[in-house]
């Protein structure tokens, strides 16, 4: 199975915009919040938890394009095929951790008072205390499934259960049936030594297997999400995150907007040369 050209030209254009978006949100981050939080652990939250992950889900999704860009057709080695589950690992570890963060940021910055196991933006807990609009988004029938049925899911069998799988070969059902045919007709012939038909067997055998486009967690687990394909996912995925993060941020803004507003311009333009020093120090560790 193979992407048509114009699925190629979608998703590279979509993997280099994803790119540029991650890194203006992360310098976004950096650059703006520190002046507005008050609370030392919610600036670790941000620096380490918030921005470490998003450096960390931009460099996942580089490392799967280079090793399985959306044009390739020939199969993957045993290596590569581990070098794309172990970008995938991090990359669903890291895109479920980022909106807990969040979480983490607000109810310090507020001074909410909740046990660790109820903070998180998708906890009824912590959403009693969120704006209305905010809860509004994060219960809306998207966010919630992706979050619920998506982001849980994988993230819940990756830790406890199956971990993320790239199969190392696709195929049409029919190309399945005729590949079971062609094994047993190999065993067959295996048996009495004619290792020409074998070789031919085989042969057709390979031409049927296809570079496998999508990933899962488990063949048999009821509760499996379906098979997904992974270039598309990790794009739509990163802007999810992102989404959250523009959504839940003005939210931080409002709450310590008298903080800001006693800063004035004057302040912030002043500080801003030393926030861009920083910058690659901070996003980098």
């Amino acid at each position: 199975m193979h992407y048509v050209p114009e699925q190629v030209t979608e998703i590279e254009q979509g993997y280099e915009a994803v790119l540029r978006e991650l890194d203006d949100l992360t310098i976004s981050l950096v650059r703006d919040s520190p002046p507005l939080l008050k609370v030392k652990r919610a600036q670790e939250y941000l620096d380490h938890g918030v921005c470490r992950r998003l450096r960390i889900i931009r460099r996942c999704i580089q490392n799967i394009f280079s090793v399985f860009p959306p044009d390739r057709t020939e199969l993957l080695s045993e290596d590569e095929r581990s070098d794309v589950e172990i970008s995938l690992h991090a990359f669903v570890i890291n895109i479920y951790g980022a909106p807990d963060n969040l979480a983490w940021i607000y109810v310090l910055e507020k001074g909410i008072v909740l046990t660790p196991s109820r903070v998180g933006l998708f906890k009824k807990e912590t959403q009693e205390h969120l704006p209305q609009e905010v809860r509004g988004y994060l219960r809306s029938r998207t966010i919630n499934e992706w979050h619920g049925k998506y982001a849980k899911d994988y993230r819940d069998a990756l830790a406890h259960r199956i971990p993320l799988y790239v199969p190392p070969w696709s195929c049409t059902p029919a190309q399945g049936e005729r590949y079971k045919e062609l094994e047993a007709m190999i065993s067959e012939e295996m048996t009495r030594c004619n290792f020409d038909q074998v070789q031919k067997f085989s042969d057709e055998q390979d031409a049927i297997r296809s570079v496998c486009l999508t990933f899962l967690h488990s063949f048999s687990d009821d509760r499996a999400f379906p098979p997904v394909y992974f270039h598309s996912q990790v794009i739509a995925d990163a802007r999810t995150v992102m989404e959250i993060i523009r959504v839940v941020r003005p939210c931080l803004d409002k709450a310590l907007g008298k903080q800001a507003e006693s800063q004035g311009w004057v302040g912030r333009v002043s500080g801003l040369f030393c926030w861009f020093r920083s910058l690659i120090k901070k996003v980098s560790q």
